[in-house]
């Protein structure tokens, strides 16, 4: 009896084998999730990463836009029920750190699992394309002379984008009415229907419109002029030192292996190079900067401090 035991052990070695390896990513199927609505940055991100996932790997891709709340529906949905297999994870901004520190029992970056930082996003004021105005400056000269005319556009109240364009108004002396959607597709289809005056966004987001001509960047956010648009200035450029790179990475289900957290980190950090999240990073003048676990934790620590003490800044 033991030596048969022995043997139908030993037979049943090579079958259990790949059952527990449970790191090995992604799966046969992958539910990606965002906050953001139809069109928006995080809609845009997710479906270029499931296209690319299963272009190379060859497994279905399933998107859930979980909208609502500034970024606290997806939050509360992936911190008590998604599943910690690995089978969903959601991607994420300054967004998911921000609505959490000014509405009190959103779930924190602390009850989910970050995995991976993967992309750096530079923001922009975008205008529609017959908009009146050429240049930031005349932008700025107009919005100073004619306080709360001009209305700007964000994804969701309580976002990074908010915090761009009153960064933007007190840097500037200048006073705009800010105008809040469920997204940012909601927010640049405001602008293309003529409804607001500019939008902040991403290039990546807005991409399609650029090329068009139905929408133009005024100005960037950030040090340095985007090598896509080398003609359009930066806001330091013109005396106003407002700066604002948005990171996006990736979410999972508090719980999960640890194992597995660095297998979905690692298989995403091997895409850049592989199409269309190619092409997505590269035409939305993103700079990739990937960050595992641990650092990625470790620089979301430092970004939640940052933005704590700007937020109460501007409740004073």
């Amino acid at each position: 009896m033991n030596k048969k035991l022995i043997i139908s052990t030993l037979l049943a070695l090579p079958l259990a084998m790949p059952v527990a390896a449970q790191d090995a990513w992604p799966p046969e199927e992958v539910e990606l999730v965002t906050h953001s609505s139809s069109g928006g940055g995080g809609d845009i991100m997710i479906r270029n990463l499931g296209r690319t996932l299963e272009e190379k790997f060859g497994i279905d891709a399933v998107y859930n836009n979980r909208v609502g709340g500034s970024g606290a529906v997806a939050l509360s949905w992936l911190a008590n029920q998604a599943p910690t297999d690995g089978s969903s994870i959601m991607s994420v901004t300054p967004t998911q750190l921000i609505t959490p520190l000014r509405v009190e029992g959103i779930p924190t970056y602390q009850d989910v699992m970050p995995i991976a930082r993967l992309m750096i996003d530079p923001s922009v004021l975008a205008i529609h394309g017959e908009s009146q105005f050429d240049t930031i400056e005349e932008f700025i000269d107009y919005a100073r002379e004619n306080p709360n005319e001009l209305t700007v556009g964000i994804g969701s109240a309580g976002s990074l984008d908010q915090l761009v364009v009153q960064n933007f108004m007190t840097a500037a002396d200048i006073e705009v009415r800010i105008v809040p959607h469920e997204g940012g597709g909601d927010a640049e289809a405001a602008l293309l229907g003529q409804h607001i005056d500019a939008i902040i966004g991403e290039p990546g987001g807005i991409l399609s419109h650029l090329d068009s001509g139905n929408m133009r960047i005024l100005t960037v956010f950030q040090e340095e002029r985007l090598d896509a648009y080398p003609d359009v200035p930066t806001l330091q450029e013109v005396g106003y030192d407002v700066v604002s790179n948005k990171f996006r990475g990736v979410f999972g289900a508090p719980g999960m292996d640890a194992e597995l957290v660095e297998a979905i980190g690692e298989t995403l950090s091997n895409l850049l190079d592989d199409e269309p999240w190619n092409t997505y990073w590269r035409e939305g003048s993103m700079t990739p900067a990937y960050l595992g676990h641990e650092d990625f934790v470790a620089f979301l620590d430092k970004a939640n401090e940052e933005l704590r003490v700007f937020i109460e800044s501007l409740d004073d």
